[in-house]
C-alpha cells in the first residue's frame, strides 16, 4: 500500500515539475481515461443487469405464463387469496425478482386473452398478486426509465389508479416522461382522462401512435367528441391527432368540422381534412375536392387523388384523366394511374387506353402499377374495402388496412 502511495507522490513531484500547459494537457488526459472507464463499466453493468433479467424472464416465462392464463381462462371464479397462494406454491414469495418475469408474462397473457381483461379472475390476479401495487411504487422510483415502463405496463394491462400517482409525473421537465405520462393518463386515469388535450402538448408522430393505442384499447367504444380539440385547439401537431382519429374510428358527427378545415391556411392540416373526408366516403364533399384541385400544393393534391380513391363514385374518371395528363412530376403520375387502375371497370378500361398510349418512362410507370407483385396502401385499402360492408352512418366503424397514423 505504502509503495503504491510512494510511486503515486513520485509522479506527482514529476509532473509538477513540467510546464504548465503540459500539467494540464496531462490532467485532461487522466480525466478523459478515467471518464471512459467509468463510462464503460456503467455500461457493463446495464448489460450485465438486463442479461441477468432476459434470463430470469426466460427461464420462468413459460411455467408463469400456463399458470396465469390457466387462471384466467378458468370456468371456476378464483379469490384473491387463492391466486396468491398458489403462487406462493408453485414459485414461492412475491419479491423484486419474480415481478421481474411476471409482469412482461402477464402482459403477454392479457394481449393473447383481451377479451378477459376485467373479468373476475382477471382483477383477482391483479388484486392476488399485487401487480397494481407493485407498478403504483415504480412510479416513485428516480430513474426515468423505470417510471417510464412501468406507465406502459400500466397501459397495455388495462389498470386505473388514482390521479394523484400520475399527476406530478405529468408536468415533468424530461419531455419523455411528461408525454409518455400523459398518453398513459388517457388510459390509466379514473377522473379526467382527456384533460390534457386542452393543453399544447407538442406532439410528434411517435405520441401519435402511443395515444392512438390508448383510444384503441380504452376508449374505442365511448369516444369523446374530438371536434372541440378540432376546432379550438392551437396545436397543430394535435389537430392533426384528431382529424386523423375522426377518419380512423369514422366518426360522423365531426365530419362538418372536418370540413371546415379545407380552406385552412396550413397545407398539413388541409391534407389531412382532404384524407379524412375521403376515407369517410363523404360524396358529397367529391365535386368541392376536384374545383379545388388546381389551385392546391402538390401535397394536398395528392390527398385530393387518394381521397376520389377512397370515395370511389366512379363519377371522376374524367377529371383523373384530365389530372394525369397534365401531371408534371412522376410521383404523382404514379398515383393517378393507380387510383385509375383501381377505379371500376371504367377505370380499368381507361387505363388500357393509357397503357396503349404510353411510351418510355410513362409505360414504366404504368407497368409498375399494374404489377400485382409490387403491394401500395391503395391497393391493400380497395381489395379489403370490397369485403367489407360499412354500418349505418352514426356508427363507429374500422375499415381493414387502414390506418390513421400514415
Amino acid at each position: 500500500m505504502f509503495y503504491i502511495l510512494d510511486y503515486i507522490e513520485h509522479y506527482w513531484i514529476s509532473i509538477s515539475s513540467f510546464p504548465f500547459v503540459i500539467q494540464v494537457a496531462i490532467f485532461f488526459i487522466m480525466f478523459s481515461c478515467a471518464m471512459t472507464a467509468t463510462l464503460m463499466i456503467n455500461v457493463f453493468t446495464v448489460r450485465r443487469a438486463k442479461q441477468l433479467k432476459e434470463i430470469i424472464v426466460k427461464d420462468h416465462r413459460p411455467k408463469i405464463f400456463s399458470f396465469l392464463r390457466n387462471i384466467l381462462i378458468s370456468p371456476e371464479d378464483y379469490t384473491d387469496a387463492e391466486v396468491a397462494s398458489l403462487w406462493q406454491e408453485q414459485f414461492g414469495p412475491l419479491n423484486k425478482k419474480a415481478y421481474i418475469s411476471l409482469i412482461p408474462t402477464l402482459e403477454d397473457v392479457a394481449k393473447q386473452e383481451k377479451q378477459l381483461i376485467g373479468s373476475t379472475n382477471y382483477n383477482a390476479i391483479i388484486a392476488g398478486l399485487k401487480v397494481d401495487s407493485y407498478l403504483e411504487k415504480r412510479l416513485d422510483f428516480s430513474s426515468t426509465r423505470v417510471r417510464l415502463r412501468a406507465f406502459q405496463s400500466l397501459s397495455r394491462l388495462e389498470l386505473t389508479i388514482s390521479d394523484s400517482k400520475i399527476l406530478p409525473h405529468t408536468y415533468a421537465r424530461n419531455t419523455s416522461l411528461r408525454k409518455e405520462s400523459r398518453a398513459s393518463y388517457v388510459g390509466v386515469s379514473n377522473n379526467d382522462p382527456f384533460k390534457f388535450f386542452e393543453l399544447d402538448n407538442e406532439m410528434n408522430q411517435w405520441d401519435h401512435i402511443s395515444l392512438m393505442q390508448q383510444f384503441e384499447l380504452h376508449h374505442s367504444d365511448k369516444l369523446p367528441n374530438f371536434s372541440k380539440w378540432i376546432k379550438y385547439s392551437k396545436d397543430k401537431a394535435q389537430i392533426l391527432f384528431f382529424v386523423k382519429l375522426v377518419a380512423h374510428f369514422r366518426q360522423e358527427q365531426s365530419i362538418s368540422t372536418v370540413i371546415e378545415l379545407l380552406n385552412h391556411e396550413d397545407h398539413a392540416i388541409r391534407r389531412e381534412a382532404i384524407l379524412a373526408v375521403g376515407k369517410m366516403q363523404v360524396r358529397d364533399i367529391e365535386n368541392h375536392l376536384v374545383k379545388m384541385y388546381f389551385t392546391q400544393t402538390l401535397l394536398c393534391q395528392n390527398a385530393i387523388i387518394e381521397a376520389v380513391s377512397y370515395i370511389n363514385s366512379g363519377k371522376s374518371l374524367g377529371f383523373l384523366k384530365m389530372a394525369y395528363e397534365l401531371a408534371n412530376n412522376n410521383d404523382s403520375k404514379k398515383l393517378i394511374a393507380e387510383v385509375i387502375y383501381l377505379y371500376g371497370k371504367q377505370g380499368q378500361q381507361l387505363f388500357k387506353e393509357l397503357v396503349a398510349k404510353a411510351e418510355g418512362f410513362d409505360q414504366l410507370i404504368l407497368k409498375h402499377v399494374e404489377n400485382p407483385l409490387i403491394p401500395s396502401a391503395l391497393k391493400t385499402y380497395h381489395a379489403n374495402f370490397k369485403n367489407y360492408r360499412v354500418r349505418a352512418s352514426g356508427s363507429v366503424v374500422h375499415i381493414p388496412g387502414d390506418s390513421a397514423i400514415s
